[in-house]
C-alpha cells in the first residue's frame, strides 16, 4: 500500500451517487469542511474500486486557502519514495489518448458518452452500463478513469465554483 503517512484524520463520505446535481455535491462538501475542527488534516475515502484499491481525498491542501482537496488513487501513480501521487488532468488526457488509439470511433464515442454521464452527475452505474462491453483497455481501467473523473469534476466545482472549471476539464477531454 502506498498511502502516504500524513497524520490525517481518516473519514468516509456519503456516496456521491446520492446526489443528482453539482450544487448539492458542492454544498455537502463545503458543509463537511465547515463542521471539521480547525487545523485538522482529513483524509476521506470516497471510492473503492473492483480491484480493492481506493480513491481518497486529502484536505486542506496548500492551494486555495484550505477549501481545495487533492485526489489520490492507491498505486495508480506513485513517487519514487512509493507514496501515491495525485493524477493530473494531463494524466487523464494521456490515458484517454491511449484508449482513443486502441478503440474504434464508435467505441471511443461510447466512452465519451459515459464520461459525459459522470460530468452530468449521473449515477456511476449509468456510465458503467455503457462501457461494460468495450474491450479491456490499456492504461487505466474504465472504472478508475470514470470514478477519478467524478472527483476531478467535483474538485473543479469547489475550486472554481463561480467559474467554469468543470467545463474546462470536459472541454480538454472532448479535444482529444
Amino acid at each position: 500500500m502506498t498511502i502516504k503517512v500524513s497524520g490525517a484524520k481518516e473519514s468516509s463520505l456519503k456516496s456521491i451517487d446520492d446526489f443528482s446535481n453539482r450544487a448539492d455535491v458542492r454544498k455537502y462538501m463545503l458543509y463537511l469542511y465547515a463542521t471539521e475542527d480547525c487545523k485538522t488534516k482529513v483524509r476521506y475515502y470516497v471510492e473503492t474500486l473492483a480491484n480493492g484499491k481506493r480513491i481518497y481525498l486529502e484536505r486542506p491542501t496548500f492551494l486555495n486557502k484550505g477549501c481545495d482537496f487533492q485526489i489520490y488513487v492507491e498505486d495508480l501513480i506513485v513517487y519514487q519514495n512509493g507514496n501515491d501521487k495525485c493524477p493530473s488532468h494531463n494524466d487523464v488526457f494521456e490515458d484517454l489518448k491511449v484508449k482513443k488509439k486502441q478503440l474504434t470511433v464508435k467505441q471511443y464515442s461510447t466512452l465519451i458518452s459515459a464520461i459525459t454521464d459522470i460530468y452530468e452527475v449521473k449515477k456511476y452505474t449509468v456510465a458503467e452500463s455503457k462501457i461494460k462491453l468495450l474491450p479491456k483497455p490499456k492504461g487505466w481501467s474504465y472504472e478508475t478513469l470514470l470514478k477519478l473523473l467524478r472527483w476531478l469534476f467535483i474538485e473543479q466545482d469547489i475550486t472554481y465554483w463561480a467559474q467554469t472549471g468543470r467545463e474546462m476539464l470536459m472541454g480538454g477531454i472532448i479535444k482529444i
